[in-house]
């Protein structure tokens, strides 16, 4: 492997790295049929009724087609989950799992009781969503020189969805399932409400995340050289 390409994957954040690499590597597979697509899908029956739990994880990797929205879904994956996980959850490894794990949660009995054999599309929305919210203020630039603040993105995204024909229920499901989670984390406590969303211990000491208290960032992440590396699309760069 090339020595610039082990460079860059060497600095891809691990939790990033997993997704990105699941999502690549499982819709090639199922498109070129290393593997039968129909195995990858949430279906309730094939879950409930014959045990195949794998879908359960699948439908989130496998992304359906190749072709444009593919690579596009790829580089948001890329992006936006490694300016998550280098910024906000910077030292963070086990609130960012746990984060993907409620989220997932949600968008799983969404796919499964509304019939969407896919749900990694909603996942990513999520993830955009919550990055849109924690830096609102970055310029971004879309397709025909449109600009906008980044608190708009996933509307803007949503709207091109409907432009190109899409039906974006899933991707306002993402929307949603991200709200729920930022207002959870970032905002109800820090209006004197009850903290409900608590990382699980086992998933800190599996990563070693030390406790930290709400609103601080762990030793660890402050004494990190401040970088641009984990958010860089948001300085203008075209979406395109």
């Amino acid at each position: 492997m090339d020595a610039s390409i082990q460079q860059w994957w060497a600095g891809v954040p691990p939790v990033t790295k997993y997704l990105f690499a699941g999502c690549g590597v499982l819709t090639l597979a199922g498109n070129f049929g290393l593997i039968n697509p129909r195995l990858l899908l949430l279906d309730f029956n094939s879950v409930f009724g014959q045990f195949q739990i794998w879908r359960l994880v699948s439908s989130f990797f496998f992304l359906g087609g190749l072709g444009f929205p593919f690579l596009i879904n790829m580089m948001m994956i890329y992006q936006y989950s490694k300016n998550l996980e280098m910024g906000s959850f910077r030292g963070r490894t086990a609130d960012y799992i746990f984060m993907l794990l409620f989220g997932g949660s949600i968008l799983l009995a969404f796919g499964l009781f509304m019939g969407y054999p896919i749900v990694g599309i909603g996942l990513i929305l999520m993830l955009i969503y919550v990055w849109s919210r924690k830096n609102p203020n970055e310029n971004m630039t879309f397709m025909f020189g449109l600009r906008f603040k980044s608190a708009y993105l996933p509307w803007v995204l949503i709207g091109f969805s409907l432009l190109m024909g899409g039906n974006p229920v899933l991707e306002l499901a993402g929307v949603i399932v991200g709200h729920i989670y930022f207002y959870l984390e970032d905002i109800y406590p820090l209006t004197g409400g009850r903290r409900f969303l608590q990382t699980p211990q086992f998933l800190k000491l599996l990563f070693q995340q030390p406790d930290v208290v709400y609103g601080t960032a762990p030793i660890a992440a402050q004494q990190a050289p401040a970088g641009r590396g984990g958010n860089q699309w948001g300085q203008g760069r075209p979406l395109h």
